[in-house]
């Protein structure tokens, strides 16, 4: 193990919500994060901007309770990218509802219909 890097045995539902509080981030929301601006549609194009906007300028007290892996915004802006941005927004607002102390763990979008 290298000196910047750390193990936790911990359920696995509350892993990401603890390796976001003491590092700040998760490998996958770093991921998301990382991904070149997509070249869809302009409302595909603004949503991915405001979502990176919002992470920049949020509160970490804020940025740094969501539950899931990715992240609630990042959830999102993986949802627009692959499912468009009404179905992105939809399941947004799906992931926003469970998003609470009690769920938790690795959550990532899918187009159920």
């Amino acid at each position: 193990m290298q000196p910047d890097q750390f193990e936790i045995n911990v359920d696995e539902h509350l892993r990401p919500s603890i390796e976001r509080k003491l590092t700040g981030t998760t490998k996958e929301d770093d991921k998301i994060a990382a991904m070149s601006m997509p070249n869809g549609s302009l409302p595909i194009k603004l949503a991915v901007s405001l979502l990176r906007i919002y992470r920049k300028v949020t509160p970490t007290f804020i940025r740094n309770r969501c539950v899931y892996e990715p992240s609630c915004s990042h959830y999102s802006e993986l949802a627009i990218r692959e499912y468009g941005f009404f179905t992105g927004v939809k399941l947004t607002i799906k992931r926003l509802y469970r998003c609470r102390p009690n769920n938790g763990g690795i959550d990532f979008p899918k187009n159920e219909g």
